[in-house]
């Protein structure tokens, strides 16, 4: 974001990447900036927002500035191959008021930068480090330019002097690392660091010499980026965990301003009836609820690193059911205010075999009365909604079940697997109805309102429609998407399905012939690991292993 707080620029990595810097205000691009050819590794704006620096990565060593009211650029710089900028800061006075200052980090090296912008002319100077090496993480100059402090992947700070070039000296701040650096607000020269262990420390440097070091204040998990609210009297922290929190700077009181899961997500779900809400599961052992209007968290469940990551979850009107890779299926009462759901029970070892553990995937039947799971090893259980025990076990398929489903009548279920087989069963008999062979690995399959159509989405990238009744399927969609297929879900209706995969596009089919009913949509940065259409039919949400969450409008 830039100093004014008017504008911000993003890069990306990919075939387009492109700088793109927005007016915050009307949250409309003013200048798209399209001469980087693989990955924008870092954006930073010059003290005064009249200049933007952009540098590229490894195979494309390129460096520009830009001006950001016009989008030229004003000077370019090629870099050295096979160092790739991380960080960088702009010094916050222009020496003799014509030439601006920066700095950057790659790797263990770092350079000065002197800038003209009325002539474009450019000069670098490396930083004379001597015996200390360190991976750079970030950077800040103090308020007159004279030194500049250099944050490590060490837990320490780097002090250099700006005019001899050289590292002056070092101190640690903090431990694991140190994720971000700013100038303390208020006026004193001070430094404030963010460690990878959460804490804020404040540190100052007059003539050489370090004031003693004492953290004053922490946040839960690492940070990754400090600034200033609008009317300066809090800190606003990012932690790589996903949370944003503010904090006061007067009586250091912490709250939470956002949350996200930090892990690849690998489920959603709706509840039965509502659209209002969507519950989202993830490896990194959460299962968020949020509201569908404004995004915001409903509730959190958390669960420590031996519960080995939420994969799949079932939402209802006042419970979330999740399944884990400890092979545990757990229910917890939703609450509001983004607090933490309450733990109502456990089914401990839910699918515990000898040789694989882990609830891969679970449904709910139409009327509620029981629970359909899917296990890492094959296996497909049913559980009495009211005891928590086990009222039917079926065993056939020789692999993790990626998929099941609930026909509508309750007394059939299916399952998809991936041992290139998927299956319809009786649940009072728990015997196998029928078994279709497919050609490659399945990957989801969803059932349509008229009960008898089932479509199935493999790794071979197919998208096939079969009917119950029929051996063979009615028909086949080949190559339906440009990489491997992840996940598909069915709407309420009978119309359409979705389907995601690893080239980062959901689409929509129509049930009847398989024709796309309309562009793809495209923005995930990773495979597609999930997909919901809501109960009214109106929207669709992609969940996907960048962890992000995409919610699509169903024309």
């Amino acid at each position: 974001m830039s100093n004014g707080g008017s504008m911000l620029a993003t890069g990306q990595r990919g075939t387009n990447s492109d700088v793109v810097l927005w007016d915050l205000a009307s949250l409309q691009p003013r200048v798209r900036f399209q001469e980087h050819d693989k990955e924008v590794a870092c954006v930073a704006f010059s003290h005064d927002d009249r200049l933007l620096m952009s540098a590229s990565c490894l195979k494309d060593a390129k460096l520009y500035v830009l001006d950001t009211a016009t989008g030229k650029i004003v000077a370019k710089h090629g870099l050295e191959p096979g160092k790739r900028i991380t960080t960088a800061a702009w010094a916050p006075l222009a020496a003799g008021g014509r030439a601006y200052t920066f700095a950057t980090a790659a790797g263990d090296e770092l350079a000065l930068w002197s800038l003209d912008p009325y002539t474009g002319l450019v000069a670098v100077s490396k930083v004379v480090l001597g015996t200390v090496r360190r991976d750079y993480t970030s950077l800040v100059f103090s308020p007159d330019a004279a030194w500049l402090y250099c944050g490590t992947s060490s837990a320490d700070v780097v002090t250099v002097n700006v005019q001899r070039k050289s590292v002056q000296m070092t101190h640690p701040v903090c431990s694991g690392g140190v994720g971000a650096l700013m100038l303390s607000p208020d006026g004193s020269g001070a430094a404030i660091a963010g460690g990878r262990d959460g804490t804020l420390t404040s540190f100052n440097s007059a003539a050489g010499l370090w004031r003693e070091l004492k953290p004053f204040a922490s946040v839960p998990g690492s940070v990754t980026s400090l600034g200033l609210t609008a009317d300066g009297r809090a800190f606003l922290v990012a932690t790589a965990q996903g949370g944003v929190y503010r904090l006061d700077r007067s009586s250091l009181q912490l709250a939470t301003v956002s949350c996200a899961q930090a892990g690849p997500l690998t489920g959603v779900a709706f509840a039965p009836g509502l659209s209002d809400s969507v519950a989202t599961s993830s490896a990194d052992g959460s299962v968020c609820v949020w509201n569908v209007q404004d995004m915001a968290l409903q509730c959190r469940v958390q669960e420590p690193a031996q519960a080995a990551g939420a994969l799949c979850c079932v939402l209802t009107r006042d419970t979330i059911i999740s399944g884990w890779g400890d092979g545990h299926i757990r229910c917890h009462a939703r609450v509001g205010g983004g607090g933490l759901a309450t733990p109502m029970w456990i089914i401990p070892g839910a699918h515990s075999l000898a040789h694989s553990v882990g609830v891969t995937a679970m449904r709910l039947s139409n009327t509620g009365t029981f629970l359909l799971t899917g296990g890492m090893g094959g296996e497909l259980r049913v559980w009495d909604m009211r005891s928590r025990e086990m009222a039917a076990h079926m065993k056939m398929h020789g692999a993790r079940i990626v998929d099941v489903a609930v026909m509508a009548d309750d007394a059939h279920v299916a399952a998809a697997s991936e041992d290139r087989n998927w299956s319809l069963w009786d649940v009072g008999s728990e015997r196998v109805r029928t078994v279709w062979r497919g050609q490659s690995m399945f990957k989801g399959m969803a059932v349509s309102p008229d009960k008898v159509s089932v479509v199935t989405v493999t790794l071979d990238r197919k998208v096939q429609l079969w009917d119950v009744r029929s051996p063979e399927p009615r028909w086949t969609k080949v190559e339906a998407h440009a990489g491997e297929i992840g996940c598909v879900a069915g709407d309420h209706r009978g119309a359409v399905f979705a389907s995601g995969g690893a080239d980062l596009a959901v689409r929509l089919w129509g049930w009847a012939n398989g024709q796309e009913v309309s562009p793809p949509g495209v923005a995930h940065t990773a495979p597609i690991t999930g997909v919901a259409v809501s109960p009214d039919d109106r929207s669709v949400v992609s969940v996907a292993v960048d962890g992000s969450i995409c919610f699509w409008a169903v024309a």
